[in-house]
């Protein structure tokens, strides 16, 4: 039997909570929910940013090449994705119903053309999503519409050369988020 892969992200401002409630369901319709704050998603973003960067490395170490191929890699699973389709309902949930506030983040290449996202609460579980480039970055593309949509003001630009600064980055993620 294969490995569920994922099928869909859904990310939608909640103004009641004031969060953003990210969805994602994998192939055997399994259904994890997650409460994003403002705080967490400012955390995350470079450690997505970093994500997109460290595939174009692998394409070129000229960072203005790099940069150039993050955005073209951008566009092109942006362009590609549908965004137009709505979201399914899974119909089994491992981890509850209920969403669960994210407090942890960990990122970290593996073998192949993909890296692993750990979303994860205090404590408990959360979820490890392998993704490849065109995940991270129709991922990225959802995080940045619900963020317009809660009017929160971060800056979400898709930019490489995040690797620059991976202790700013990583000191940022093992922040204890609430």
């Amino acid at each position: 039997m294969s490995k569920p892969q994922l099928q869909q992200f859904s990310a939608n401002y909640d103004s009641v909570q004031d969060r953003l409630l990210l969805r994602v369901r994998s192939s055997d319709d399994a259904e994890f929910r997650f409460w994003i704050t403002r705080r967490y998603l400012a955390l995350l973003w470079p450690i997505l940013m970093k994500m997109a960067d460290d595939f174009s490395a692998r394409k070129s170490t000229d960072p203005l090449t790099r940069n150039t191929l993050a955005e073209l890699a951008h566009g092109e699973a942006v362009g590609s994705a549908d965004f137009a389709s709505q979201y399914k309902d899974g119909s089994l949930f491992p981890l509850g119903e209920e969403p669960i506030l994210l407090a942890r983040i960990t990122a970290k290449p593996i073998e192949g053309n993909t890296q692993t996202l750990s979303l994860l609460p205090q404590k408990g579980q959360g979820i490890n999503l392998n993704m490849d480039e065109k995940l991270v970055h129709v991922l990225a593309r959802l995080l940045q519409e619900a963020a317009v949509a809660a009017e929160w003001g971060l800056d979400l630009r898709v930019i490489a050369g995040a690797s620059a600064a991976p202790e700013a980055t990583a000191a940022a993620a093992a922040r204890l988020l609430h």
